[in-house]
């Protein structure tokens, strides 16, 4: 069998075809034309136009002109061979995963629940203390707070309800936060007093010095009063009129001025 390239004149594939047989098939379009027609067309195939239209299907039981692939489908002849030659060997798995290879030893366990437990322990042995230390120094403070009130000329209710005081709360890490009630109307040179009277009694509770930065820096207090909220926030360096901010109650309406200006309005009205 004399073999040969040749192009398919379809779709331009190449193709390899015998030169004694009349015609020849392609492998991808099924295009059949003559054989010399392919060979021709690879030795010259300057101008060629491929049009690479639709061929008929024929039945597979119809016998095919002769079709020789370009490559040898190697891989899928190999896979072929090794099934054949092996079809009666058992195929070992190289590794299988089941649930208990992916469970944690108890060793690990054990090291998971003692490390969390020593955590949580290490956590309480420096919260527990430190909350103990807040506390008691916030009740000396407490014991004291009415000096701060005394100075300032501030009425305060200093009684206490369920054990807690009515009039005053001191809160924050290093109780360093004072809100007051006060029942009558305040100033803000009366804040900056009790700033300060609430600053010293701080400090010689903690052991502040008046020169170090947190005798001042940090410490809040907030007064609530009938004509007003005022606000003083310290710094390194202190606190003084300039830095209590005020802010001015809402106007409230009474019920007798609500009712007065409906009449007035029902009457305009009429």
């Amino acid at each position: 069998m004399a073999t040969e390239q040749g192009i398919c004149k379809n779709c331009g594939s190449l193709l390899v075809v015998d030169s004694r047989d009349e015609l020849c098939e392609c492998l991808f379009c099924d295009c059949v034309f003559p054989s010399a027609e392919a060979i021709e067309i690879f030795n010259n195939p300057d101008g060629v136009e491929f049009p690479n239209l639709p061929q008929p299907k024929r039945d597979t039981k119809v016998q095919r002109h002769v079709a020789t692939p370009v490559f040898e489908d190697i891989v899928e002849k190999a896979v072929k061979v090794d099934k054949a030659v092996n079809k009666d060997a058992k195929v070992e798995k190289l590794f299988e995963i089941s649930p208990d290879d992916i469970k944690a030893p108890a060793k690990v366990k054990r090291n998971v629940v003692i490390i969390t437990a020593a955590s949580i322990l290490l956590i309480l042995g420096i919260s527990i203390p430190l909350s103990v230390i807040r506390h008691n120094h916030g009740s000396n403070i407490s014991d004291n707070i009415a000096v701060c009130f005394e100075r300032s000329n501030l009425s305060v209710d200093t009684a206490d309800e369920d054990g807690y005081s009515t009039g005053y709360k001191i809160w924050g890490q290093e109780n360093n936060k004072l809100a007051l009630v006060s029942s009558k109307d305040v100033e803000k040179e009366q804040v900056v007093n009790a700033f300060n009277a609430f600053c010293e009694i701080r400090g010689e509770e903690y052991g502040y010095a008046v020169d170090e930065a947190r005798y001042y820096k940090g410490v809040v207090l907030t007064v609530y009063a009938p004509n007003g909220k005022f606000t003083i926030k310290g710094s390194k360096d202190g606190a003084g009129v300039d830095q209590v901010e005020f802010d001015a109650p809402e106007p409230v309406e009474s019920e007798s001025a609500a009712a007065e200006s409906t009449t007035e309005g029902t009457s305009t009205a009429q």
